[in-house]
């Protein structure tokens, strides 16, 4: 049987990751606010299945389970926090909820049917603010990963819906059109209208 985790507030709901992980959820983790508004957004039920792209430690992807019927994959390429992801996971018996240790470029998008994406790629080209010291500056790694996600999202059916965080300056296909907005444009709905 699954245990839920029925958080109230970020902390209370932050007390399942190491203190180091604690120290970073206010600027790299999903609030739990952002994460109930995406999820009523991307129309989340059990025939859902939604890639967090750039998952971390997985918070998203745990409410989500947590609070809903849909299937959710997370891609991260620290493995360090894949670990920390799926532990979590085990120990609450989420079975709904599965992680990645992966570059987003190995990832084919067609396996799901609903996106989150919380500015994943930001470190290649931050200043501050790193996770850690394993990912380096780099132009290029940020536009090609950006690129990919823009083809792979550009080949996904009519009505594919992602919903993007903190993501302002990336660039959706024009096949997409803007639904919905919350938090001063920083959460934002887009849908698939066209091929």
């Amino acid at each position: 049987m699954e245990r839920k985790l029925r958080p109230i507030t970020d902390s209370e709901f932050d007390k399942v990751y190491p203190k180091r992980i604690i120290d970073l959820s206010s600027v790299h983790w999903t609030p739990i606010e952002i994460a109930k508004i995406a999820l009523e957004w991307l129309q989340v039920n059990k025939k859902s299945h939604v890639l967090d792209i750039g998952s971390g430690v997985g918070k998203f992807c745990i409410i989500g389970a947590t609070s809903s019927e849909g299937k959710f994959s997370g891609v991260e390429k620290r493995p360090d926090l894949v670990r920390i992801g799926k532990k979590i996971c085990a120990d609450k018996k989420l079975e709904n909820v599965s992680f990645i240790n992966s570059d987003i470029t190995q990832i084919e998008f067609n396996k799901y049917n609903a996106f989150y994406y919380y500015n994943p790629f930001c470190e290649q080209i931050a200043l501050d603010d790193f996770i850690d010291d394993t990912i380096t500056f780099s132009h290029d790694k940020y536009r090609m990963y950006e690129d990919y996600v823009f083809s792979q999202l550009e080949k996904q059916p009519i009505g594919t819906r992602i919903v993007t965080y903190c993501s302002q300056r990336f660039a959706l296909p024009s096949s997409y059109s803007l639904k919905n907005v919350s938090f001063n444009g920083s959460l934002a709905l887009w849908v698939k209208i066209e091929d």
